[in-house]
């Protein structure tokens, strides 16, 4: 996979959904002014945050998770959020950013759960998801892709809020956590650790396609193009879909570097660090960091408007002299 692949693959869900995407980023218009994803900067220092992605890995290790919620921040995509609330489970985010996915199977259900919830949605995304659901709260953000088509649909939606693309929601997920763009290392939210479950980008001929789905509307029969060996040794099944998710995401670990960790073997992802799940269910450490970072940050931007001010009377008094002679014949 190389960048050449990445932009074919832009330009044609371009070309393929422009028309909704333009008609939902303008329904979304209505939020405006979005609020800032800046209110989660250095959110996470001192924690770990679980994402929840919908492989059968999920549905293996759903009770450790309801038994540990308490101790990590849970973020889940689209179709998982249901799964958890209905194992006792309360995700803290859920992430939706594909334009047609199914309110009526995955979210209205739920609706009237999801008081401690705050969704992130893309500016594309199905309206349904944003227009119901009692929400803790919503924030919006637009994909900045290879094709910059960010440009329309930040106009369009009126929201600054911008992250890099990832290839599914999946990949979002952790897009929208560390933001990494450009060839520059970032960690946005902040958490010490990101333990990854039910990334798994393939299927296993005992186990279900979706976590507590096993036809996954039929995904488990006609999707198998391709037979991988998983992290633990077992050949299983994927798509080509999957698999360009997968290699997508392996090659944005490698080159920022990031500190994720897989939580099960059953996934292909191979660039990544296997740790027992209750490794990252049960991390903490110096949380009142967060505050300090706080303070900390907002001293350097004091720090850096006064020093911008030195540097620009410096310009300006050298302007002045560089001139005195002219302003003098």
């Amino acid at each position: 996979m190389n960048r050449n692949d990445i932009i074919a693959q832009s330009k044609t869900a371009y070309e393929q959904w422009k028309e909704q995407w333009r008609k939902q980023a303008t329904h979304h218009s209505k939020y405006a002014p979005h609020k800032s994803l800046s209110d989660f900067e250095n959110y996470g220092i001192g924690r770990a945050c679980l994402l929840v992605a919908n492989g059968y890995s999920l549905e293996k290790n759903i009770e450790t998770i309801r038994e540990n919620q308490d101790n990590v921040d849970i973020f889940c995509c689209d179709k998982t959020l249901g799964v958890l609330i209905d194992h006792g489970i309360t995700p803290d985010f859920c992430l939706v950013a594909d334009a047609n996915v199914n309110y009526k199977k995955y979210m209205e259900p739920w609706k009237d759960k999801l008081q401690d919830t705050i969704l992130f949605s893309c500016i594309t995304a199905n309206p349904e998801w944003t227009d119901n659901g009692n929400w803790k709260d919503k924030y919006f953000f637009v994909n900045k892709d290879s094709i910059n088509s960010q440009e329309e649909f930040s106009a369009l939606g009126k929201c600054n809020n911008l992250i890099p693309a990832g290839t599914n929601v999946s990949n979002a997920m952790l897009l929208m956590l560390t933001q990494c763009d450009n060839g520059a290392p970032r960690n946005f939210f902040g958490y010490d650790v990101y333990g990854l479950i039910g990334f798994d980008y393939s299927w296993q001929w005992d186990g279900n396609y979706y976590a507590f789905d096993k036809l996954g509307n039929g995904k488990y029969n006609y999707m198998r193009h391709i037979y991988p060996i998983n992290r633990g040794g077992k050949q299983v099944y994927s798509s080509q879909n999957l698999i360009f998710s997968a290699q997508w995401l392996e090659k944005y670990l490698s080159i920022f570097r990031l500190p994720v960790v897989l939580c099960s073997d059953d996934s292909v992802l191979q660039k990544c660090n296997v740790v027992p799940i209750e490794n990252v269910l049960k991390y903490s450490y110096k949380v009142d960091d967060k505050d300090r970072i706080k303070d900390l940050v907002g001293l350097l931007k004091q720090y850096q408007l006064k020093l911008d001010k030195v540097v620009r009377d410096i310009q300006a008094i050298g302007e002045d002299h560089a001139l005195s002679y002219q302003r003098s014949i």
